[in-house]
């Protein structure tokens, strides 16, 4: 291509442009600058290699979970994409020597498998609790579970299995579980087969979080479960981990009768609110109802329902039907939280061995709250709320070019490009969190 002809009916310059060749070093990735220096400053490479001694192979596992994380941040979702960081500048920004092709990050995986999923795992809380130790311990968190279907196509994805799916019946599929607290942070990346229940696993996920909550220094907790993992046995669990809870009811038979008449809500008359009790707790029940409209039949069935009703199952005393309506919805969050997951392609592989799966999504979870510490510690006004595909868009794949000069390499950055400056300050604050590595801290 010579170039691009001139523009003559538009305002402004009306010459062409020309297109030409070059053999400068381009990068579109220094913002995965920011994932270095928190990788290097909170010294998870070390505890990592430390930990998986015993997997071996040709590369360090830091090194492959690092590689799989900086793909991630940069947009990549498969085996196949590790390419791309050698040929966009990534691996210079990282100063690895290669990088590991899809065969052998593949058989890495396979190798790998559990014993690399619980380090990383247990990575991505020692990541919480030094993201607090710079933010602050909360002393009140909500703690939430949701499940999240991944629909699989093809026979070589272990435990793909037809199960609960509601956006494509009969498909294959996988059943994830998730944590999160309301503050953001990521505690559980659970990866189940396709025909998992909801609830599969669940409670062991609670305690766990819960006593690592307590250790942490949390001192009130809230749990807050949709009604896919509702039952008498949950209800029991969450009582003898002396936890509050609020869980959404499922609308049966047996659990409507416990609930006494509707009356209206006295602050908000367009609301009639019920109230009983079961399994020693109180069940509080929301609907939105409205008079009937001039012309309709007087039938005796009383208001007419707009939404179908909510009903709350909760320990916690002194909140009315609608407070305690209020608090479920604000564990919402947990969707947003959940679509960033998918922001970062996590989930988008998956392989023919149990393990590597349940790798995949635990280092997935590692990104996210990686992510989450770079944009909470390092970023400021509104990009502290950015979501995934905003950072990546403007922060992470923002124009740079890589120099080679007395064997070392310079990264730089366009002086007016609007987003450098918020870099620059995000590595220097990330890189003054350096100090002790994770494997001196207990």
């Amino acid at each position: 291509m010579e170039g691009i002809s001139a523009r003559p009916h538009v305002q402004g310059e009306d010459r062409g442009l020309q297109v030409e060749w070059t053999d400068e070093r381009l990068t579109d990735g220094p913002g995965l600058l920011s994932l270095r220096s928190a990788w290097d400053a909170l010294g998870l490479g070390a505890a990592l290699d430390r930990m998986c001694a015993a997997v071996g192979g040709r590369y360090r596992p830091s090194l492959m979970v690092e590689q799989w994380l900086a793909l991630l941040w940069y947009g990549g979702g498969c085996l196949d994409h590790l390419e791309l960081l050698e040929k966009r500048g990534v691996r210079e920004l990282f100063g690895w020597e290669s990088i590991a092709d899809p065969t052998t990050f593949g058989r890495w995986l396979r190798r790998g498998g559990d014993q690399v999923a619980e380090a990383v795992e247990k990575l991505t809380r020692e990541v919480v609790q030094l993201r607090w130790s710079v933010c602050g311990v909360p002393e009140e968190v909500m703690l939430i579970f949701d499940s999240t279907v991944v629909l699989r196509y093809g026979k070589d994805q272990a435990g793909a299995e037809v199960g609960y799916n509601p956006r494509k019946r009969g498909r294959p599929s996988h059943h994830p579980m998730l944590g999160f607290l309301d503050t953001g942070d990521c505690v559980r990346a659970r990866w189940r087969p396709g025909r998992s229940n909801c609830a599969a696993g669940a409670e062991a996920d609670v305690s766990e979080a819960v006593e690592w909550l307590r250790a942490s220094g949390v001192k009130r907790i809230v749990v807050r479960l949709d009604k896919g993992f509702f039952s008498r046995r949950m209800v029991e669990h969450l009582q003898a981990l002396k936890v509050d809870f609020v869980l959404k009811v499922q609308e049966s038979e047996p659990l409507q009768a416990r609930k006494g008449s509707f009356e209206r809500y006295g602050p908000d008359p367009r609301l009639s609110v019920s109230e009983g009790e079961w399994a020693d707790a109180r069940l509080l029940c929301v609907r939105d109802w409205k008079d009937p409209e001039g012309g309709e039949l007087e039938l005796g069935l009383g208001p007419v329902v707009l939404k179908q009703q909510a009903t709350i199952l909760t320990n916690i005393e002194g909140l009315d039907a609608v407070e305690a309506w209020r608090l479920y919805n604000r564990g919402a969050v947990v969707e947003h939280r959940i679509e960033e997951m998918g922001q970062l392609a996590v989930g988008k592989t998956a392989i023919d061995d149990l393990g590597g799966n349940r790798l995949l999504w635990a280092m997935g979870g590692l990104a996210y709250e990686l992510m989450h510490v770079v944009r909470t510690v390092g970023l400021s006004g509104p990009w502290q709320h950015a979501q995934v595909k905003s950072l990546r868009n403007w922060l992470i794949r923002m124009p740079a070019k890589l120099v080679r000069h007395a064997r070392a390499v310079c990264v730089k950055l366009m002086r007016h490009e609007p987003m450098t400056e918020l870099l620059v300050k995000a590595v220097q604050r990330l890189e003054a969190m350096r100090g002790p590595p994770l494997l001196l801290r207990g």
